[in-house]
């Protein structure tokens, strides 16, 4: 195999641009997530929390390690990867004679454990080998279950596949539960309005093979062409496939036949659809006709005759085994393949459960599918309830992670809506989607919340039934109240609701002005700060976003961005459109740096891909003051992802500086964020390199247009963002001169030439949008300090003076605001307000609060000091790792 990337961590001084603190952690990890396993996990003699950890390690082809792809991408599968076979050894010695779990040989490259380990230390290792040849092992890998770990036992797939022999029809245990699902939704209103729905649906014609849309292709280039054609026929194959699912659904409700003959009708005139025409042959079209038969085959099994029975049984394996052919030894290592997790998964779960017992190779389909979401999911978050692609795209997987937990707690017994990640999961939403607010503006499609959305609504209502979270049960409250409307017909979750209704249910409303005002989502590298979380329709919020995950997947290379929401608005965030996932609008503008609220060095993005990786070390919630600060150190350099590099050849753009990428030599990029009370929010950026390099930091206002201001001397550059909501002032102020650009161009224009619409259905209209950089001379340590204010009288001026020895210094709304802006000193900045009684200090400023002199535990740390009546608050903290870093590191490496 290929030379694994390491993962070291050390703690250094940073000589040239910060003083000697054992606070500080730099990552010197090539990438923190690759984009496939590179080493295995757990290793290193880790605690683990969990009793029953997943094994996992790279995958081979017999020679080399398992190269990067995806469903549908043009870079071409390794041939070789169907031909190896794994297994695995586990025990409490090293010898392998104690307490031995002797995996089966399977073609998969992960091994959940279906039996509670004792507390400590354990040794693994795998083995790989061709058809035919002999045994590889891998070297022994140890690890800890600490004594508090959760003992949650996914049942062995025997065990699954047992509780799965039952008739027709298995899905969602209507063999079980179906006399009951019909008594229970009787009197239920929705119930009724659905069975309405599908007596219409059943006048409906059948559908013919054909575009759901023309779009002219006429001047486009080949590879335009194929995804314009993609964009003609998306979405026909729920069109399809939807009616069939909904009249099953209309005949569990009711017991009228008329509805499952209608089915069946309908079935069998998409089972005859060509598997590789241009309406049903690719993944997520012939997905969803694979579901829609796994449906019908399940509900309607009593009215098939033999003939038919076995028609709908070729054509099912024809589209499953399409699917499930590339996923063993490729799927499973895969950081995210998008199309499986978000669609085809599922499509492919609910064939596979509805023919497991008459297809034979449905059994190993359902092992393996059992095995990977044991063992992977969430694939984009850990525990703390956060998805690193961003809001925009989160929603693409909501059905998805709705109805395969639904569907894999059914035949496993275990309820995977109980897992850490998914109890997190509301207040990832409370927090970065507000009821009344827009979200944090990054990743794909962001553009399209900018606001509450019905998916969205849809979404969190379905959760709610499972997750017993009173602050989720206000999120739904709120939205409900807001938009009575969203809850109005038929939807994606309708069903979810059916199978769980319980007309005697009572909720626990809670609302989150309890809840501390920032919030840290370390894993997917997101910190939420709120003014009232209860009152988002009128607070200020703010984001700094820095992930470990890079830019990987939709995500986007926005390290150290900043999103500013106020009032139900975004003031500040992302830019651009997405038309497609990597058209030169996407690459070169949408996808890169230059579309975020971040730092450029030299004009060059942030790399695109997992290396390309940030992450935040620090956050504190106070009362009056809110903190983060975010790490994009790695982020920057030439892109080395070759899936990225092809995505730029089909293009024929080269990822070079002419267009926006290379190595400007960063070493340092540290950005400290404050929210104050009373609509403050600063900026201070730590920026360090190689070589002299010209460093931008750059803003966006992607509904509202900004006006550059009168410079105060050469040392400060003042503009204005036009917002209908508030008055939105922007000073950045450095220790040498600095020029400042104002435009609504973007780096390259963004044209709607797939017709992509908006959330209604409506072609999106890509307008222009307005930019603001400021620009420093070639310097090698240089920083930055920004101040905003955000309100709805006239913004104070803010003066800034400095003071020597580096330091510039401010009164602005009660608050003084000190800041060391000469790159060559020890970085500091202090804040503090007598009114509020609150200080904030970071570096090595004298440090007074409340006649009390303070000195920090640890050099270069953080410190927030607030007082409420006669007693002092003091929180102190220091770099902290995401558990990434903390746990999934190289075996080879010293810890």
């Amino acid at each position: 195999m290929k030379k694994l990337l390491t993962l070291s961590i050390a703690i250094i001084a940073l000589r040239a641009y910060s003083q000697q603190t054992p606070s500080l952690i730099k990552l010197s990890a090539e990438k923190l997530h690759a984009r496939v396993r590179e080493w295995p996990y757990p290793v290193n003699g880790i605690t683990v929390m969990s009793a029953t950890p997943a094994l996992l390690w790279p995958a081979t082809n017999g020679k080399n390690i398992v190269l990067p792809m995806e469903t549908g991408s043009e870079v071409p599968e390794d041939p070789n990867i169907g031909n190896v076979a794994y297994k695995v050894l586990l025990s409490s010695d090293s010898n392998f004679t104690k307490n031995l779990i002797a995996g089966a040989p399977q073609k998969w490259a992960v091994y959940p454990l279906h039996q509670a380990l004792k507390p400590g230390r354990w040794y693994w290792k795998y083995a790989y080998a061709l058809k035919g040849g002999s045994w590889v092992w891998s070297p022994a890998y140890d690890f800890i279950v600490s004594s508090k770990a959760t003992t949650v036992v996914p049942p062995p797939v025997s065990d699954v596949l047992k509780r799965n022999e039952g008739p027709h029809p298995r899905l969602w245990n209507m063999n079980t539960i179906g006399d009951e699902f019909y008594r229970n939704n009787l009197n239920n209103k929705e119930a009724k309005v659905f069975i309405a729905y599908a007596e219409r649906l059943m006048r409906e014609p059948l559908p013919t093979e054909q575009p759901m849309r023309i779009i002219d292709t006429t001047g486009k280039t080949p590879l335009e062409k194929k995804k314009i054609i993609e964009r003609m026929y998306h979405g026909f194959g729920d069109k399809v496939g939807t009616p069939i699912r909904n009249l099953c659904i209309a005949y569990q409700l009711s017991k009228d036949e008329r509805f499952i003959l209608d089915a069946k009708r309908r079935a069998l005139n998409i089972a005859a659809m060509d598997p590789n025409g241009l309406a049903t042959g690719d993944d997520f079209t012939s997905g969803a006709v694979l579901e829609a038969l796994g449906w019908f085959y399940d509900a309607g099994y009593q009215v098939l005759n033999t003939s038919e029975k076995n028609h709908l049984k070729d054509v099912i394996r024809i589209r499953a085994k399409r699917v499930y052919d590339h996923l063993p030894n490729r799927f499973e290592l895969h950081v995210s393949d998008n199309h499986v997790w978000q669609i085809t998964m599922r499509n492919l779960a609910i064939a596979t459960v509805a023919v497991v017992h008459e297809v034979p190779e449905a059994r190993e389909w359902l092992s393996y599918l059992y095995e990977v979401w044991t063992a992977r999911f969430p694939i984009l978050g850990t525990t703390d309830g956060g998805w690193h692609e961003g809001n925009g795209y989160f929603r693409v997987n909501y059905k998805s992670f709705i109805y395969l937990s639904q569907l894999f707690s059914d035949f496993s017994g275990v309820n995977y809506f109980n897992l850490p990640w998914m109890q997190n999961l509301p207040y990832f939403m409370i927090y970065t989607y507000p009821p009344g607010s827009p979200s944090t503006a990054t990743g794909d499609m962001w553009e399209n919340i900018p606001h509450m959305v019905k998916g969205q609504a849809w979404f969190a209502d379905a959760l709610s039934l499972k997750v017993n979270n009173p602050y989720l049960n206000w999120y739904v409250a709120e939205i409900k109240k807001d938009h009575p409307d969203f809850f109005k017909g038929t939807d994606d979750y309708l069903f979810f609701r059916l199978l769980n209704y319980n007309p005697d249910r009572k909720q626990d409303i809670k609302s989150p002005a309890d809840l501390p005002k920032t919030r840290k989502f370390a894993d997917v590298g997101v910190v939420a700060m709120h003014e009232e979380l209860a009152k988002d329709k009128q607070e200020l919020s703010s984001y700094l976003l820095s992930s470990p995950f890079g830019s990987s997947g939709h995500g986007h290379a926005s390290q150290n961005a900043v999103t500013v929401n106020y009032k139900g608005k975004t003031i500040l965030g992302g830019s651009g459109y997405y038309s497609n996932f990597s058209d030169p609008h996407n690459l070169l503008d949408y996808r890169s740096s230059k579309a975020y609220s971040t730092v450029l060095a030299d004009s060059l993005s942030q790399r695109l891909g997992e290396e390309g990786y940030g992450w935040i070390p620090r956050a504190i919630s106070g009362q009056h003051i809110q903190y983060a600060l975010g790490d994009a150190s790695n982020a920057y350099g030439p892109i080395l992802s070759s899936f990225w590099l092809d995505r730029f050849s089909q293009i024929e753009i080269t990822a070079d500086s002419s267009h926006g990428y290379g190595d400007a030599g960063v070493k340092l990029f540290r950005r400290h964020m404050l929210q104050l009370d009373g609509g403050i929010i600063l900026l201070y950026d730590e920026l360090a390199a190689a070589r002299p390099v010209k460093w931008t930091t750059q803003f966006h206002a992607p509904y509202y247009t900004i006006t550059a201001q009168q410079p105060t001397g050469n040392q400060q550059q003042n503009f204005i963002i036009n917002a209908d909501v508030a008055k939105v002032a922007i000073s950045v102020i450095s220790d040498a001169p600095s020029t400042l650009m104002v435009h609504h161009q973007f780096a390259y224009p963004a044209v709607n030439w797939a017709k992509v619409t908006d959330d209604d259905g409506n072609i999106k209209v890509f307008s222009s949008q307005w930019h603001a950089g400021i620009t420093s001379l070639p310097a090698k340590q240089y920083r930055f300090l920004t101040v905003m204010q955000i309100k709805e009288g006239q913004p104070e001026i803010v003066k800034v003076v400095p003071t020597g020895k580096g330091f510039y210094e401010c009164d602005l709304g009660g608050w003084h605001i000190q800041a060391r802006l000469d790159g060559n000193r020890p970085a500091a900045i202090q804040v503090s307000s007598k009114t509020n009684r609150a200080c904030f200090n970071y570096g090595n400023l004298p440090l007074s609060f409340e006649g009390k002199k303070y000195v920090p535990k640890v050099a270069g740390s953080s410190m927030l000091l607030e007082a409420n009546g006669n007693s002092s608050h003091q929180t102190e903290v220091t770099d902290e790792l995401p558990d990434v870093a903390k746990y999934d590191r190289d075996p080879r490496q010293p810890e």
